[in-house]
Parts: C-alpha cells; sequence; structure tokens
C-alpha cells in the first residue's frame, strides 16, 4: 500500500527463483495487487524487473544442461510467450556450455 501512494517509489523483494521464473509467482501478482488497491495504478508487467540469481538448468524448468531462457516457443504458442526473467546474474562465469547463445560482452 506504501507504494501505492508514491508512484515514484521504487519496491525490492527477494524470493526464491521458483516464485519469479516466467512470470508466475510475484512478478506476476504485483500488477495485479496494484491494480486492485489502485485503479489507476500504472504498475503493469512491464514495470516489473526480474534478475535470477546463480540459476542453473533444473531451476529454469530445463530437461537439458542449458539454461531454459523461455517458454511457449512453438508458433502456434507465440502469443503465451515469456521469457524467465529480465535479467540473469552469476556470481562468476557461468560454464559456457550452460548458455544456449552468447551472453552481451559489455
Amino acid at each position: 500500500k506504501w507504494a501505492t501512494s508514491r508512484p515514484n517509489s521504487m519496491v525490492v523483494t527477494i524470493a526464491p527463483i521458483p516464485d519469479v521464473r516466467f512470470m508466475g509467482g510475484m512478478n506476476g501478482r504485483v500488477p495485479r495487487v496494484c491494480q486492485h488497491l489502485n485503479p489507476a495504478s500504472l504498475v503493469d508487467e512491464e514495470a516489473v524487473t526480474t534478475i535470477l540469481l546463480n540459476p542453473n538448468a533444473r531451476e529454469t524448468l530445463s530437461e537439458s544442461k542449458f539454461l531454459r531462457l523461455e517458454i511457449g516457443t512453438a508458433p502456434n504458442n507465440w502469443t503465451y510467450q515469456t521469457k524467465i526473467a529480465d535479467y540473469l546474474w552469476f556470481s562468476s562465469m557461468p560454464k559456457v556450455n550452460m548458455l544456449p547463445r552468447m551472453m552481451n560482452e559489455q
């Protein structure tokens, strides 16, 4: 409630990976709750940024050794496609064979 009355505020939440990945947790609920508390709220899915810390393939629901970066990638599912998170953060360089594509080198 505090943040809904302060449009320039920032709310930071720390949660386990299953509660953040694929918009299935609090990152999907935050916009709904904000809209419920204040129908004029500008908070939508684009206003929520997710960062997974040190994810592994199993935590991203992958059945291989690669991280699964999105779900719904078949042509008939594109309208439902969602990314695992906005950012992946690793404490140290991950194994290259864990990433399905190259990281941004910048």
